[in-house]
């Protein structure tokens, strides 16, 4: 092979920048517990010239790191491998075999933005960290190391088609295919339903907790404020709940920008395309990002639908790969495809051939779990006021304990009704959820193991627990029947007992 990089190469020197972050924040994250600590003693007047000369010489030596990290840093591209030696004090050499690369994602920070540079990452299966990352590349040569890493999974389409009909076969063909877009409008209203507000509050809790409020009611706009809601809010219980109703949605909608804004600029302008067998998801304001995955590689097709999303009609999917290594789990989850409609999720499961899964549309119904899951939880939290009730009597804490578990037993009883599967060929397709809900589409052909286990009560039942095992994790199905437990293991079992293709 001749190619630029078939040599030991360096990295431009432009790279000491990442170098420099990455340090500093590996420094800042074994470090932040010492924050409060100076946080406080500064506050008591501890500013020591000291300190100045602390600071600036934690920078220099930073610095130095980073400039000696970039100096012993060398790669070269071999024609099945990727080669990496590095380190200071301590040389290490890495070997990434084409074939264990799982995703390859090209970034371009917004620090390198006005060069013109981009940052490749490699990731491969059964790591919880990045295993190799270029930075300050030019974009012809990072396209060209990105195509090159992830050529084996289009050179070699997964082999033993005797599980597929011939309309199953794999692509090869090399031409980029755009299978989804995203507008700016769907991008917001992805970011509307995917707002995490209540983890935001969690967070601000303790920070509203530290505020002044005594100081605070003494403030004319919140006595004005009070003498309104005295008047025209605390007349009526209808308008207080009205009002508590409004509060609630007009919280939710106020952090939903930051939501939405965080959506738009790491996703606009979305697009979804297929090269050969490698799915390729570009977008990005600030930091524009290129993730290539190697479609073999989807160990589980997951559809999630959160409350905000049941209303609007949306769906988020998330290609998930091997567990604790996926391509956008820092900061997100997996390499996902915002706002899907039922008809748009119609559309790209028939362009997603070679994941296995042949199924090419949403399912409408499931079978439930058994009502025996619920009766072993649902009627437990009702326990505690009841004993509560008994010693004490019928009194405002024990009312609350009892609004309290019936809460809690609703909680339960959505949770069961949303459990369930629906089997289709050789597919097996998981639903659960609360007040959202979500469906896992799994290819039986990618199942590592099977494990059905039963109570004493659940035999004289004819009932099962089946517990699939995949390299992207585990699904439990709880209190199916027996019958139907067997029926999944052993489809399962015939499809890969004498298929010996690395399914990761």
């Amino acid at each position: 092979m001749t190619h630029k990089f078939s040599q030991w190469s360096s990295l431009s020197a432009w790279s000491i920048i990442s170098f420099t972050l990455l340090t500093t924040r590996q420094l800042l994250s074994s470090g932040y517990a010492l924050i409060p600590v100076v946080y406080t003693g500064w506050q008591q007047g501890f500013s020591s010239p000291w300190v100045i000369i602390a600071i600036l010489a934690v920078v220099g030596l930073i610095f130095v790191f980073s400039v000696l990290q970039w100096l012993k840093f060398r790669f070269k591209i071999e024609t099945d491998k990727l080669n990496i030696k590095h380190g200071i004090v301590f040389k290490k050499a890495d070997e990434l075999p084409f074939s264990k690369i799982q995703n390859v994602r090209l970034e371009q920070p917004l620090y390198f933005r006005p060069m013109g540079l981009y940052r490749l990452v490699v990731e491969t299966a059964g790591s919880k960290e990045n295993e190799a990352e270029l930075s300050a590349l030019a974009y012809k040569d990072a396209l060209t190391l990105k195509k090159q890493l992830m050529a084996e999974h289009d050179a070699h389409p997964q082999q033993s088609e005797h599980s597929r009909t011939p309309s199953q076969g794999q692509h090869t063909s090399k031409q980029v295919k755009t299978i989804s877009r995203k507008s700016l409008k769907q991008l917001v209203l992805f970011g509307l339903y995917q707002n995490n507000a209540i983890w935001l509050a969690v967070i601000l809790g303790p920070i509203f907790g530290q505020l002044d409020w005594e100081s605070m009611e003494n403030l004319q706009l919140m006595q004005s404020f009070m003498a309104w809601y005295d008047k025209h809010i605390a007349v009526s219980l209808m308008l207080q709940f009205i009002f508590a109703v409004m509060a609630l949605v007009g919280f939710y909608l106020l952090f939903s920008l930051l939501s939405i804004a965080s959506a738009v600029l790491k996703y606009s302008p979305y697009r979804l395309s297929r090269s050969g067998n490698t799915l390729h998801r570009t977008g990005g304001i600030i930091a524009k990002q290129n993730d290539a995955l190697a479609i073999r590689r989807i160990q589980v097709i997951k559809f999630y639908q959160p409350l905000i999303g049941r209303l609007l009609k949306l769906w988020t999917v998330y290609f998930k790969q091997v567990q604790g290594h996926e391509v956008e789990q820092r900061g997100s989850t997996n390499m996902l495809v915002p706002s899907m409609s039922r008809g748009e999720i119609a559309l790209l499961l028939p362009e997603l051939k070679g994941v296995e899964a042949s199924s090419t549309q949403l399912p409408k119904q499931y079978q439930h779990i058994h009502l025996g899951w619920f009766w072993r939880r649902g009627l437990l939290p009702l326990l505690v006021p009841a004993i509560n009730t008994y010693f004490l009597g019928l009194n405002l804490f024990t009312d609350l304990l009892w609004i309290g578990a019936i809460l809690l037993c609703s909680g339960i009883y959505l949770r069961y009704r949303q459990y369930g599967y629906h089997l289709e060929g050789n597919d097996l397709w998981f639903h659960s959820g609360l007040l959202g809900h979500s469906w896992q589409l799994i290819a039986l052909a990618k199942v590592q193991h099977v494990s059905i286990t039963q109570s004493p009560n659940q035999k004289r039942s004819g009932l099962a627990n089946l517990e699939i095992g995949l390299a992207s994790g585990t699904v439990k199905l709880p209190y199916i029947s027996i019958i139907a437990a067997r029926e999944i293991a052993e489809r399962s079992l015939v499809l890969i007992h004498n298929d010996h293709r690395n399914w990761i």
